[in-house]
């Protein structure tokens, strides 16, 4: 495997728990920033996850499955973040 997709790896276990961490803030204090600074974290994390999965399914193809279904998660939480600021 790549070092890039290590580090990608790296990124989104990171995001997982700034992304609780976020949401648990934005729970307690109801503060519209910090959602959506969590919601950043969030599609952050599923991008950076996105070419690792895809990777790995040139070797394993039932893993292109999890690929499409990654990248509708991605595509309507995008859609979900900028349809927020409206």
């Amino acid at each position: 495997m790549p070092q890039a997709l290590f580090y990608l790896f790296g990124c989104f276990l990171l995001t997982i728990p700034a992304f609780l961490g976020l949401a648990l803030i934005a729970r307690i204090g109801r503060s519209t920033r910090v959602r959506r600074a969590g919601e950043l974290v969030l599609v952050t994390g599923i991008a950076a996850l996105v070419p690792v999965v895809a990777y790995r399914a040139l070797e394993v193809p039932a893993l292109w499955l999890v690929v499409a279904l990654l990248v509708v998660v991605l595509v309507v939480s995008v859609a979900m973040h900028v349809r927020s600021y409206s």
